[in-house]
């Protein structure tokens, strides 16, 4: 009797902590795929990751040596990748894209990351941390991209 009880009870604790296994494990793959187009994009250009972080449905890390910034964005099972060299480049800042009410709350539809270069004459190149259309939910996107803008503002400095 007491064996019975027993395995219908570790039946019942693999059972439940099934979802929570398969899911860590989806998203240890998919972290993965990420990182490994990353370090990709990176091998094109020459250069390694030499900090980076990643993000569920993006990836961002740069090469200190070379002043070069590398991202890579998953949308289902699309790949975009990017990558912006930071002697080209004047500043970087945040663009917080979104709608105000009146109680002064934000909603915000997109935060994204605006590399402006030093030739006014070559466009812009944008990377976007989030898109209210994609990804309904912020999960700490407003740290990740005031972290990297943080980074990359004080790599634009140390190049001078």
């Amino acid at each position: 009797m007491e064996l019975g009880i027993a395995a219908i009870g570790i039946a019942s604790v693999a059972l439940c902590a099934m979802p929570f296994v398969i899911t860590n494990r989806s998203r240890k793959i998919k972290e993965k795929v990420v990182l490994t187009s990353l370090k990709e994009v990176a091998h094109q250009h020459n250069c390694e990751i030499s900090e980076h972080e990643i993000f569920g449905h993006y990836a961002i890390g740069v090469d200190r040596t070379k002043n070069f910034v590398f991202f890579v964005l998953k949308i289902k099972e699309a790949i975009q990748q990017q990558y912006v060299d930071l002697t080209t480049i004047k500043t970087c800042e945040i663009a917080n894209i979104g709608k105000s009410y009146a109680r002064k709350e934000k909603i915000i539809d997109r935060l994204k990351l605006n590399f402006f270069p030093v030739d006014n004459n070559k466009p812009d190149t944008v990377f976007e941390f989030y898109n209210a259309d994609i990804n309904y939910q912020l999960s700490g996107e407003i740290q990740s991209i005031e972290k990297w803008n943080s980074l990359i503002k004080n790599m634009l400095k140390n190049k001078e």
